[in-house]
């Protein structure tokens, strides 16, 4: 028997507890398959002459009640012709932010080497930032929390660049104090950048992911879509 047929015998019949059933699956296929590309983690949605829009959407959904928010607002912002550029968070690597201070002292520059060095010139061009979030356990999730810890490297003498902001959020729950603790939070970041807060939109009581299918009521897309063309 070839070595390589009797290796596979000996891992099929001894049930290969060390390897577990996944890697036995890897090592039986002779080829691996390809892996399919992830969508683009950065769109540019529209090049308009108003503002310069960016979009942020945490969630680690596509197509979910977020990201359906998400498209509701933007299709109201490409109506008034602002130029928007979308990132899905979810699709890159940002580590929160290390407190090391390296960033401020001589050489300003972030020690970090992730996904985070595509979004600096975004954020740096954008007049605008859009900050949408499911509610996780709370508040906003990791990613745009990392996102935001992040800013610190841009930061002069504790100072940062002035934007417009907006948040948009989803929950399953739909308290009247669901979204207290991350509305709170945005506040505070909407301070450091300026106070420029241009909108806030919470929409509660959506199906989430312990349910058969993802809901999010037609109203708050439509609330969402005139928000956009408010900016």
């Amino acid at each position: 028997m070839e070595r390589r047929n009797f290796i596979k015998s000996t891992l099929i019949a001894s049930g290969s507890l060390l390897l577990g059933g996944a890697a036995i699956h890897r090592f039986l296929n002779d080829k691996e398959p390809a892996e399919s590309p992830l969508p683009p983690a950065i769109e540019r949605i529209h090049q308009g002459n108003g503002k310069n829009v960016l979009v942020l959407m945490s969630a680690g959904t596509r197509h979910g009640n977020t990201d359906r928010l998400t498209d509701a607002y933007i299709r109201g912002l490409v109506e008034r012709d602002h130029s928007v550029t979308k990132v899905y968070l979810g699709s890159i690597r940002i580590e929160g932010c290390r407190g090391c201070g390296a960033c401020q002292r001589p050489g300003r520059r972030c020690v970090v080497r992730d996904g985070m060095q595509e979004i600096y010139p975004l954020f740096a061009e954008c007049d605008t930032v859009v900050m949408a979030s499911p509610l996780y356990f709370w508040t906003i999730t990791a990613r745009l929390k990392a996102f935001i810890e992040r800013l610190y490297a841009i930061s002069v003498d504790d100072k940062y660049p002035s934007k417009d902001t907006v948040l948009l959020m989803t929950a399953g729950d739909d308290k009247e104090t669901t979204f207290d603790y991350p509305v709170q939070y945005f506040r505070v970041i909407s301070q450091v950048l300026g106070g420029n807060e241009k909108g806030i939109y919470c929409a509660g009581g959506c199906t989430g992911c312990e349910k058969t299918a993802r809901n999010i009521d037609k109203k708050h897309l439509d609330n969402a879509y005139q928000m956009g063309l408010e900016l």
